[in-house]
């Protein structure tokens, strides 16, 4: 049995599913690589939130794995929508890395409290930007695309004073040299997902179902699990700022997340708790209170 393995074709896309293809032949099986471009790959001269944010780096592996040209999708947790196509379930999740943020930069003196300068900050991710503008605002904020290489390069060249980034990413592709400052997650809440790699499969194929449930780190798939259970509740195709952070102690999870205005004028943000058994609830539970709380008034305004 040969497994296809989908995956986009930057180096950290690449670093993860060699991760998934290593995994497997590991347990046994013979796998290759099928390299897909995504529409977000493609459109690099446009800011995130312009195109749409819903599955622009998934869709088309997605597809592919419908029209079965590929038996598995390997994505970025954090990429992959609230709502899944039916006809596809997340099979497995690697091991987490830390989720948190980082801020890159050349000068060792470049740290978000520095209140002595203006610093310009790259990121294209609306949730670290509306975190800036909210605990941050002396620094001047500007849209970054690009894979990391092409990140850093504009960074070489002085284009940016700082960047912010996933660890994850940065560690997978050994470029920690640049990190002057860890965030703390409490603050810079992650998305949901941020950290991990998933595994995804057609709902009928069970032989590939048996296969990949090897690899599965259970602990993670049930945070990741709440998590989105919280971004399927809460999201509904808006374009605000939505984040989720869960974790499990003993038998308890915990899930740390929110919603924010663009502007980083409004963060509503909530943490609770239930047993591990009943994590899908939490997030569920959690996502309907952001919205009671205000949720849904920020909801309407994004889209007015």
């Amino acid at each position: 049995m040969k497994i296809r393995i989908g995956t986009r074709g930057s180096k950290l896309a690449l670093w993860q599913a060699n991760n998934v293809k290593n995994l497997l032949e590991l347990k046994g099986y013979d796998t290759e690589l099928e390299i897909i471009q995504t529409y977000g790959d493609q459109q690099t001269q446009f800011p995130l939130h312009q195109l749409g944010g819903q599955g622009i780096f998934t869709k088309a592996l997605d597809e592919a794995l419908l029209e079965n040209k590929i038996d598995v999708a390997v994505h970025s947790c954090k990429d992959i929508p609230g709502e899944l196509n039916p006809n596809l379930m997340i099979a497995a999740v690697l091991k987490r890395e830390s989720p948190h943020d980082v801020l890159l930069s050349l000068e060792e003196t470049v740290h978000l409290e520095n209140q002595s300068k203006c610093f310009i900050i790259g990121t294209s991710s609306v949730r670290r930007v509306a975190f800036l503008k909210r605990y941050f605002p002396q620094h001047t904020i500007k849209d970054i695309r690009g894979n990391l290489d092409t990140r850093i390069a504009k960074l070489e060249s002085g284009d940016y004073d700082a960047l912010i980034l996933a660890y994850a990413g940065i560690k997978r592709m050994g470029l920690e040299k640049y990190i002057r400052q860890r965030l703390c997650t409490e603050v810079f809440v992650p998305a949901v997902g941020q950290g991990a790699v998933a595994v995804m499969i057609r709902k009928e194929d069970k032989e590939t179902d048996k296969v990949v449930k090897q690899i599965n780190h259970e602990q993670t798939f049930l945070e990741i699990s709440c998590e989105r259970s919280y971004l399927k509740t809460i999201q509904g195709g808006c374009q605000l700022p939505v984040f989720g952070y869960a974790r499990i102690f003993m038998n308890e999870m915990s899930l740390l997340a929110g919603i924010a205005s663009i502007d980083g004028q409004r963060i509503i943000q909530y943490e609770l708790k239930s047993e591990v058994q009943d994590s899908n609830n939490l997030g569920i539970n959690l996502a309907k209170k952001v919205l009671n709380e205000g949720g849904k008034e920020l909801i309407y305004v994004s889209k007015s």
